[in-house]
């Protein structure tokens, strides 16, 4: 009986140090058809808070102005992939087509920019918010993932083909977005050290 308390009391000692140690992901499992793995880390809500074109009785439904969601992607085929993309959904009040390039800038807080190259996207229509919901998925280099993994990243540009968007992050959105990012680095095997 008493190995019985021993053994209780000891996990639940034990049990905030094995929380702090371990980081929330999203997604972390192997594609059974073709061994593709993919990390991701949960989605973080970016920017401020904007009005939808959805109508309430109260006014328009208040949504986020973006969120983000940082990836590892790896395969051992023979097209080997292994590549990390930060994904941002964004929604917009009207079309705004965005073609490959790098179209999405990242300025972090040492005042530099990195630019992603991104995929092209023509957003898709949101019922819930009556507006298009654009997914810019930029490709981040390795060594842009150990700059980001040190370095906080305060606004992400986003250059439509006719319009600049600018989302600023607030100093906790900054912080989980750089926890996001290293805990899928530290996930995969690759731990950033100061």
């Amino acid at each position: 009986m008493m190995y019985k308390w021993f053994s209780i009391l000891t996990v639940m000692c034990l049990m905030p140090f094995a929380l702090l140690s371990q980081c929330e992901l999203e997604v972390d499992e192997i594609d059974p058809f073709d061994s593709t793995r993919l990390v991701s880390s949960k989605p973080i809500a970016v920017g401020n808070f904007i009005p939808s074109l959805f109508e309430t009785v109260e006014g328009p439904k208040i949504i986020e102005e973006a969120e983000v969601m940082f990836t590892y992607t790896e395969s051992d085929r023979p097209d080997r992939i292994e590549a990390f993309f930060l994904t941002i959904a964004a929604p917009e009040y009207r079309y705004q087509p965005i073609e490959n390039g790098q179209n999405v800038l990242l300025a972090l807080s040492d005042s530099t920019v990195i630019g992603l190259h991104n995929f092209p996207d023509e957003g898709t229509f949101d019922k819930s918010t009556n507006m298009r919901l654009y997914q810019h998925t930029g490709v981040v280099p390795v060594d842009a993932y150990y700059r980001l993994a040190f370095l906080k990243v305060v606004g992400i540009r986003i250059r439509y083909e006719n319009k600049k968007r600018t989302i600023f992050l607030t100093p906790e959105q900054q912080d989980a977005l750089q926890q996001a990012i290293q805990c899928v680095g530290e996930t995969v095997g690759l731990k950033p050290k100061p």
